[in-house]
């Protein structure tokens, strides 16, 4: 089984005050919050499902080739709203001959 990073909370539910590494299984049955690529640190805070350091909501680190998919898909959405430009012009052009 896959060994995810994992938060314990402090007594007061809200408050992390540890990071583990262990298998779902483990973190469910002992009431552990899984945090995966979410960068949390002992001491943020936990509540409605997400994790807050100094009040802003702590987000999943992107990975490498997500960054580079989500380049990629900007740069297809980029070269159609282009082409569309473009098929415009030319239609305009057409018309006016």
């Amino acid at each position: 089984m896959e060994n995810l990073r994992c938060a314990i909370l402090a007594q007061d539910g809200t408050t992390v005050e540890n990071i583990i590494i262990a298998d779902q299984s483990f973190a469910y049955s002992n009431g552990l919050i899984i945090c995966g690529t979410i960068p949390v640190a002992i001491g943020d805070s936990y509540k409605d499902g997400y994790f807050y350091r100094d009040g802003q909501k702590l987000i999943v680190e992107k990975t490498e080739i997500e960054k580079l998919q989500k380049m990629v898909d900007t740069l297809i959405l980029d070269n159609l709203n282009m082409q569309a430009q473009i098929d415009t012009l030319i239609t305009s052009n057409l018309q006016e001959v």
